[in-house]
């Protein structure tokens, strides 16, 4: 029998641009927690279920954003439109304040921000966290969808956005 020779682990910056090359969908996932909006860019989202509608999102671990979801057990992921790529990089800044400053927003049926002009809004409760090394994995039960077919979504790949 064959040994299989195990390889070391990759570059961080050549695994880094392996997946740069993976077109994604650009996110701002948005939590109201004790009356503080919070909220940061996310690329790592993804469908997981039809029945029950389950979404997953990943967060780093040191994110004010996942430690105000934890708290709050609800959340919104809002999937930007191609002509909000200047939102998805204000809520891509860490430690940044103003995010929602220049942002017209109103509150879903969980209390999360849904914020104006994305392409779609998916409202979630927390259904299960795990382990993802430097991120955690949130799977979040859809409670309601808000979707706009006329506008086109914003993609991010090697490093830029995709005009649509």
């Amino acid at each position: 029998m064959a040994v299989a020779v195990r390889e070391p682990a990759p570059e961080p910056h050549d695994f880094r641009k392996a997946m740069g090359s993976f077109a994604a969908g650009v996110t701002v996932v948005t939590v109201c927690h004790d009356g503080r909006l919070v909220g940061t860019t996310v690329s790592a989202f993804s469908s997981v279920s039809m029945d029950p509608p389950l979404v997953m999102v990943c967060l780093k671990r040191d994110s004010r954003t996942l430690a105000a979801l934890s708290q709050a057990k609800t959340f919104c992921v809002n999937i930007l439109a191609s002509d909000q790529g200047d939102l998805a990089y204000r809520f891509a800044k860490s430690g940044a304040d103003d995010r929602f400053a220049l942002t017209a927003v109103e509150a879903g049926v969980c209390g999360a921000p849904l914020l104006a002009g994305t392409t779609a809004a998916v409202e979630c409760e927390l259904h299960a966290a795990h382990d993802g090394g430097d991120h955690e994995i949130l799977v979040g039960r859809v409670l309601r969808v808000v979707v706009d077919e006329a506008k086109a979504p914003l993609v991010y790949v090697r490093g830029g956005f995709l005009n649509a």
